[in-house]
């Protein structure tokens, strides 16, 4: 009796959730909802003829008493694995686009201080994300070139939640500060660059660090093959040219994860976490960013997927002017890293 109304009970749970689900109106089904509608109907098949689950223990090499029971959980369980990877990646989808909506209200909150110089056409746009770097930025933003191989270089500095005066000393110099109100990460910071280069209908994006390890010498490098469309992405590369100052153990990372990228995008990288990069604004578009921080592998894993032609240039790296890096300990780091480059390619 017990048995029959578990069996009752399984199968009016089954037939219950399939027609909740089949009563949502969706132009598709999704992944997550078929996993789902196909296991609720395996539970009323199995509820109204258990015999068919004798058969699953020769499936899964099972034996002994509980074998029917233990082979049909294993089941069940890479169901539901199925269903939550599903799951996650639609809250991922959600995410990004959130994001965005984010990332373009700020953009919208801070279009009042645009410089003036801004309000026309821009060809290039200078991407600088920044979180407590006052103090190199005060030093670094009058150095900057006013032009770069024919084209005014217009600078927009995204703060990142700073707690001390990132923004004020960007407007000072002549930039346009747009400021997060909390700290998102070096991701999102350029998800806001790259929203500013949109309401400006920039041509060209090139992105830099706020602490002085870029060196303004090496943008025209950067820039060339936009301008003359040999490549779509270039990535300034330290390993092509020169680290003053840098540690084994993170070069040794950038290696190892270099050669990753490059087994993963069937390209040669050498410097898989280099800041300095330009793009071509009209392929930066059609790139979906999700990642907040440890963006850069993501960037060229989306480029792969695109088809975008990538090209690397040699770079000269050398220490920050003042302060202390914010991106944590090697180990955490490399292993925040390795996640980013996960994830970025099981998204598909």
């Amino acid at each position: 009796m017990t048995l029959s109304w578990l069996r009752l009970l399984g199968a009016l749970v089954g037939v219950i959730g399939a027609a909740a689900l089949l009563r949502r109106r969706r132009a598709l089904l999704g992944r997550a909802e078929a996993l789902a509608l196909l296991t609720l109907c395996g539970l009323v098949v199995v509820a109204i003829a258990p015999g068919l689950v004798d058969s699953l223990p020769r499936l899964t090499g099972f034996t002994g008493e509980l074998a029917r029971i233990t082979s049909l959980l294993s089941f069940v369980v890479v169901g539901l694995v199925a269903a939550v990877v599903g799951l996650s990646r639609r809250v991922s989808g959600l995410r990004y686009e959130l994001d965005d909506q984010a990332a373009e209200a700020l953009v919208d909150r801070a279009a009042a201080m645009m410089p003036a110089s801004m309000r026309g056409a821009v060809e290039l746009l200078l991407v600088m994300p920044a979180y407590d770097e006052a103090a190199n930025l005060r030093s670094l933003l009058p150095e900057r070139p006013a032009t770069l191989l024919g084209l005014t270089a217009h600078v927009v500095v995204v703060d990142d939640g700073s707690r001390d005066e990132t923004a004020a000393v960007a407007t000072a110099a002549g930039a346009w500060a747009i400021r997060s109100p909390v700290n998102r990460g070096g991701g999102f910071a350029l998800k806001v660059g790259f929203a500013a280069a949109r309401r400006v209908n920039a041509r060209f994006v090139i992105t830099l660090d706020a602490d002085g390890q870029h060196r303004f010498a090496d943008l025209p490098a950067v820039l060339g093959p936009l301008l003359d469309g040999s490549a779509e992405l270039v990535i300034g590369s330290r390993r092509l040219g020169a680290s003053v100052g840098g540690s084994r153990l993170r070069g040794l990372g950038v290696r190892v994860f270099s050669a990753v990228l490059s087994f993963l995008t069937r390209q040669r990288i050498t410097d898989c976490s280099s800041g300095l990069r330009g793009v071509a604004m009209a392929r930066l578009v059609t790139l979906r960013l999700h990642q907040s921080r440890h963006h850069t592998a993501e960037l060229i894993i989306e480029a792969a997927r695109r088809r975008m032609r990538l090209l690397e240039v040699p770079i000269t790296i050398v220490p920050r002017r003042e302060g202390e890096s914010k991106k944590g300990g090697a180990v955490g780091y490399a292993l925040r890293f390795a996640g980013t480059i996960v994830s970025a390619w099981w998204r598909g």
